[in-house]
């Protein structure tokens, strides 16, 4: 096992074919980001071995009851379906869900990830993490997941009853909505120091979200994708051996539809 920016890295399988999806913030009544989730399984399950989700599947997750209630278990059925026909589902934390844990994974039958993700994805040595590690300027937002993320934190948070755990992500969000607004914006970027030291461990390919922007480029010797936040438009990514598409996936009258959208521009990055 490796490590790349204090994030520990899991390898896992290969899969010549999948889906890709980050960002998807589930709240608590779900809205349309679950018709295009359930497009997404589709395609999928008709064109690909995996689907994998970067981060942020929930827009909150903190404590072990939420997974028998609302979206949280309704989310987690849809996975477990899709595994029981045969798909792989694998799930990497993000920093609104990073309190998943085992009772997640025995519900929805998904592989769940804690940090990065590493694997041969269509031929390609290619690396999969949330993206938050890559923010390195985002002082505040480092300095809390310090403590956030502390097992003493983790252990309380995980076993408060699912109203309070409800309100403190909510005041936890009005927190977090008033200093995204404050300050200096480029520091949500991705560093340049970061990527560097991403792709210093030999990576060909990096796959990222928690930015919330759609981006491609070269860095280096190797390659990144960013994924958009797929609540705002469907849009992930569908490999299929050296053809990596971007699509916007949707429900037609008859089936799910992937529709192409254009190739991104390249990412910026804070110093």
């Amino acid at each position: 096992m490796i490590a790349v920016l204090g994030t520990k890295v899991v390898t896992g399988a290969p899969a010549e074919r999948a889906v890709l999806i980050s960002d998807l913030h589930v709240g608590t009544d779900g809205d349309r980001v679950l018709g295009a989730l359930d497009a997404a399984i589709a395609v999928a399950h008709e064109q690909a071995d995996a689907l994998l989700v970067l981060g942020d599947l929930f827009d909150s997750y903190v404590c072990r009851g939420q997974i028998h209630v609302g979206v949280w278990r309704d989310v987690a059925a849809r996975f477990r379906a899709a595994a029981t026909a045969g798909l792989r589902v694998v799930v990497l934390v993000g920093n609104r869900d990073f309190l998943l844990g085992e009772e997640f994974v025995r519900a929805s039958g998904a592989e769940l990830v804690t940090g990065g993700y590493r694997l041969l994805l269509g031929g390609v040595d290619t690396l999969l993490v949330h993206g938050d590690e890559l923010c390195q300027n985002d002082l505040p937002y480092q300095r809390a997941k310090r403590w956030l993320r502390h097992p003493i934190t983790r252990w309380i948070a995980r076993r408060l009853p699912v109203s309070w755990a409800r309100r403190a992500a909510e005041k936890a969000r009005r927190k977090s909505q008033a200093v995204i607004h404050s300050g200096d914006q480029t520091r949500f970027l991705p560093s340049a120091r970061a990527m560097a030291a991403v792709f210093g461990v030999g990576m060909q390919r990096l796959i990222f979200g928690h930015i919330h922007r759609h981006a491609r480029g070269p860095f280096q010797a190797g390659v990144y994708h960013v994924l958009p936040a797929f609540d705002a438009e469907g849009v992930g990514l569908v490999v299929n051996g050296h053809d990596w598409r971007p699509v916007s996936f949707r429900s037609g009258p008859d089936q799910a539809v992937a529709d192409a959208v254009d190739m991104p521009p390249e990412c910026d990055w804070s110093a």
